[in-house]
């Protein structure tokens, strides 16, 4: 038992005596980081820290730090931050030590000093020092040229010294045909655009085992090289134009333009505009003068290049020259015409009257001679041509056109080649001069030629001389003498002689006397319907007067044996003489007689005719002169059109028209109804139609179409059309045939507005007694009277005449009552009111036709 406690007692004492030891040995310093020898390379930044390790940190004192010199390293001051100082941190029992920035010198042994209950503390660290690897002159962008040695430069410090090798694209690179490593870079042999890439420089310090790599970009530079174009450039003066130059290169070049003969940098030359960057040279307003050769050159860093580029510039023909002349009829005549251009002008002639120009050499059987010639002239070329036309005749006269063109435009200039000849009347007229009543005339003479004739007048083969009965007028080219022939001896022949320097002419006017014309050699019957008849007049001789203008006719009805009762009737020459409204199976008189200047004819003899009875109307005639046989193309698939011309109405108005049509086929040569149940038969209540249009027909069918007109008392002959259709669709969607015409669709329109404004005026009459009605009601009768008898006064006017004859020649209708002196029939007849009011317009037998009952004759398109 007592060993047992002997044992106990001396393990308490051995517990004892290891934490006495242990807490002397955990009062101590530490520095951090924990190393005893640290390697800093040169110029990094370091920072040590001693840290106190002990059961009661408040007995240590602070620590502080000594340098290699056993130097207490002290705090900064305050606002400063030397190389190398300490920074307390009490509350931690920390002391750091600062070195901003290490360097060779710096390098020792650095202690950290404390005590602890009186007990001195101390650690220490060494600090060594090297230097990193450091890129010296290894820029990361450099630039090689194409064909040329290039060392890419990678120069490396470090201590100890490193190796260095290299990569492109990752692939190692060793010293051999066209690469030798350098100390200081990478020389490549005859570069290529193949060695452009990034090449990878790396370092390596074994002692230290520092790695490094520097990536260098290396591009390879190519010297300019112009791209292949045309050597000729052409460009139009007066217009804005541009040149482009291209080429190349790495890095892309800048261009400049100089011009060749003058060595001008156009760039800074007005009118010019060089980008630099893109070699687009441009002309503002191009001249002649701007022709020559240009340099284009570009640059880079690689190098230069230039190429040359001749300019054309291509000036539009100007004519400068081209003088009107003169040549005697057979002679010869010369137009030269000059003009300036480039490239040369080619010049061509042709006469203003004939569009096609005339070819260089011989024309018109050698006749006419066209020569042309060129030379340079200045900075420009001028061409010439001469036109040459011998034996000249009065056509060669006129204007001619000189053209010169050329690949820049084309030039245009008249000249007049004017030729001589002796006078001429071929454009006088010979018809006789009329005068009558000792009426004043005019007897003009005009002269052509040239130069200008003087004129002479001759009559009796004597010179005509001026009397109060003659006057003359102008002496040439124009002579008009006037002359009252108040003695017969004043008719006769007169001559115009004309004369210039190349010979004489005359002309011969025959002076005579007119007088009415004589009676009509004969007038018959020619077409009668029940109501009106046509009739074929042959006028007299027109030997001893002017040419007749007109027919006048009377009549009258037979049992009326006073011609002063007859009704007048008035054609101009050569239209339809035909006279309407006449009473069906009446009997009437007819005479006639003609008209010239001078006045009305005598009567001829009377013609009788009888007026057939009333009767359906006259066959229509179709408005064109077409066959009732033939076959018509119409050019529509499924409608036709049909024009006809008002018929005759035979004593009863027109009051309506049949269409009927049946498809057909034509069967040994005749037209025969393909089937009668297909024929459509439509009805037009119109009397003023003259046209319609047939619907609802077959694509590609032949059809006949009758076209009947009717009054009381039937249905006229039918006017036959055959038809056929064109290639189409079915229907093409027209809407359904009008069969009313436009004038009764507006005739119920306005029907309908009159009913309108009468309900109106009823209501304001029975509500307020005002409007129209109330006003006509409150009247006086013989206020009613009045108004009455002022419209009773109003009188319809004739219609005007297409072109009046002079002078006027009035027939007077007869009046409606027997006079009490008799009129002479040869005399001319007196208006009237009566006679105006007979004046009609009617349409007969496709014509418009006027008549005239008295009245001034009207012109030669007017017909009854």
């Amino acid at each position: 038992m007592r060993l047992k406690r002997v044992g106990a007692t001396g393990v308490t004492t051995l517990v004892v005596l290891l934490a006495t030891i242990t807490g002397c040995l955990a009062q101590n310093l530490r520095i951090l980081p924990i190393s005893k020898q640290q390697t800093v390379a040169v110029g990094k930044s370091v920072v040590l820290t001693c840290q106190a390790d002990a059961p009661d940190p408040a007995l240590v004192t602070q620590p502080q730090w000594r340098d290699p010199k056993g130097q207490i390293i002290m705090e900064a001051a305050a606002g400063t931050r030397p190389e190398i100082y300490t920074e307390a941190m009490p509350a931690k029992q920390l002391q750091l030590l600062y070195i901003s920035s290490i360097t060779p010198a710096m390098a020792g042994n650095y202690s950290c000093e404390a005590t602890y209950t009186n007990i001195p503390l101390s650690a220490s660290v060494i600090l060594d020092t090297f230097v990193a690897i450091t890129w010296t002159n290894a820029n990361e962008n450099q630039y090689a040229t194409k064909g040329k040695d290039f060392k890419v430069m990678c120069e490396v410090t470090a201590e100890p010294a490193p190796s260095v090798d290299w990569f492109k694209e990752e692939n190692p690179i060793v010293t051999g045909d066209r690469y030798v490593i350098h100390a200081n870079g990478l020389m490549i042999k005859n570069v290529q655009e193949s060695d452009d890439g990034t090449y990878t420089c790396r370092a390596v310090v074994m002692q230290t085992g520092e790695l490094a790599e520097r990536n260098i970009k290396l591009e390879v530079y190519t010297a300019p090289e112009m791209e292949e174009r045309e050597t000729t450039v052409r460009i139009k003066e007066g217009e804005s134009a541009a040149i482009t130059c291209k080429a190349r290169g790495k890095p892309p070049p800048t261009y400049t333009w100089i011009k060749a003969s003058t060595r001008e940098n156009l760039a800074t030359t007005s009118r010019f505009n060089v980008n630099e960057n893109t070699g687009l040279l441009t002309f503002d307003r191009v001249e002649a003068a701007d022709y020559g050769k240009y340099i284009c050159s570009a640059v880079n860093k690689a190098g230069q290049n230039e190429t040359e580029i001749e300019v054309e510039v291509l000036v539009k023909p100007r004519i400068f020259e081209l003088y009107n002349t003169t040549a005697p009829e057979k002679q010869e005549g010369r137009l030269e015409c000059k003009a300036t251009g480039r490239p040369a002008p080619r010049i061509s002639f042709r006469k203003r009257s004939n569009s096609e120009r005339f070819v260089n050499g011989p024309n018109d059987g050698g006749r006419i001679t066209i020569e042309t010639s060129s030379h340079q002239s200045g900075d420009q070329i001028e061409s010439s041509a001469v036109i040459m036309i011998s034996n000249l005749n009065r056509t060669d006269d006129g204007l001619y056109e000189c053209i010169a063109e050329n690949d820049a435009g084309e030039a245009w200039r008249n000249g007049h080649l004017a030729v001589q000849f002796r006078p001429t009347f071929e454009r006088m007229p010979t018809v006789p001069i009329w005068s009558w009543n000792g009426q004043t005339v005019n007897l003009t003479c005009v002269a052509e030629s040239i130069p200008n004739a003087t004129i002479k007048w001759r009559f009796r083969d004597a010179d005509l001389v001026e009397t109060p009965h003659i006057k003359i007028f102008g002496s040439g080219p124009i002579s008009y003498v006037t002359i009252t022939p108040l003695d017969r001896g004043l008719y006769g022949i007169y001559k115009c002689v004309a004369t210039n320097t190349l010979g004489e002419a005359e002309h011969v006017i025959q002076f005579r006397e007119a007088f009415p014309p004589g009676p009509v050699v004969q007038a018959r019957q020619e077409t009668i319907t029940a109501t009106s008849v046509t009739f074929n007049i042959v006028g007299p001789a027109e030997d001893m007067g002017p040419p007749i203008l007109a027919y006048v006719a009377q009549f009258k009805e037979n049992a009326n044996f006073d011609w002063n009762l007859a009704q007048n009737r008035t054609w101009s020459v050569n239209s339809p003489y035909t006279v309407e409204n006449l009473r069906p199976m009446f009997t009437y008189d007819f005479r006639f007689a003609a008209v010239n200047q001078v006045g009305i004819g005598s009567w001829g003899s009377p013609i009788t005719v009888i007026m057939p009875r009333r009767s359906p109307p006259e066959q229509p005639k179709w408005r064109e002169n077409l066959s009732s046989e033939s076959l018509i193309h119409g050019k529509y698939a499924d409608r036709y059109e049909l024009k006809w011309k008002i018929p005759a109405h035979n004593g009863e108005p027109i009051d309506m028209y049949e269409i009927r049509y049946c498809p057909v086929l034509k069967i040994s040569g005749e037209w025969r109804v393909s089937s009668e149940n297909e024929c459509v038969t439509q009805e037009l209540k119109s009397f003023e139609a003259i046209t319609y249009e047939v619907r609802g027909l077959h694509p590609d069918t032949r059809y006949r179409i009758h076209l009947r007109a009717h009054n009381q008392l039937g249905f006229s002959l039918p006017a036959q059309l055959y038809v056929q259709t064109a290639l189409g669709v079915e229907r093409s969607g027209f809407a359904h045939a009008q069969l009313l015409s436009s004038g009764a669709i507006i005739g119920l329109s306005l029907a309908g507005v009159i009913i309108c404004l009468l309900i109106v005026d009823l209501l304001l009459l029975c509500f307020r007694k005002q409007g129209v009605i109330a006003t006509l009601c409150g009247k006086r009768a013989k206020k009613h009277n009045d108004e009455e008898a002022k419209l009773g006064s109003m009188k319809p006017r004739a219609p005007p005449s297409p072109a009046p004859l002079p002078p006027p020649v009035k027939l007077v209708s007869t009046p409606t009552y027997i006079p009490t002196t008799p009129v002479d029939e040869k005399e001319p007849l007196k208006d009237t009111d009566d006679a105006m009011k007979r004046n009609s317009s009617v349409e007969f037998d496709g014509h418009r036709v006027y008549a005239t009952s008295g009245g001034p004759i009207i012109g030669k398109n007017s017909a009854v």
